[in-house]
């Protein structure tokens, strides 16, 4: 069996996402976790397409973890394997 990294960033209410974007450089997506944690995602100054297909991916199970999150935190039942959350 292979082995991969992996990391389990836990989170709280102090928790934050943070957007920053710079003129002549690649934006930078940072994770905070309320226990002094710092996750950034980085990208090279030369993008191709399978940057932006990244981004896509990311911006898509960003959106149905905030909805699972949101209906478990409601007391609503999870959302079946068919359904899709869209924006």
């Amino acid at each position: 069996m292979r082995r991969v990294p992996a990391l389990a960033v836990p989170v709280d209410a102090r928790s934050g996402v943070a957007f920053l974007s710079y003129p002549n450089r690649s934006p930078l997506l940072a994770i905070t976790s309320g226990r002094s944690l710092l996750v950034t995602l980085t990208l090279p100054e030369r993008l191709e397409a399978g940057h932006v297909e990244f981004a896509r991916q990311l911006a898509c199970r960003a959106m149905a973890y905030a909805v699972a999150v949101e209906r478990r935190y409601r007391g609503l039942a999870p959302m079946t394997a068919g359904e899709q959350v869209t924006a």
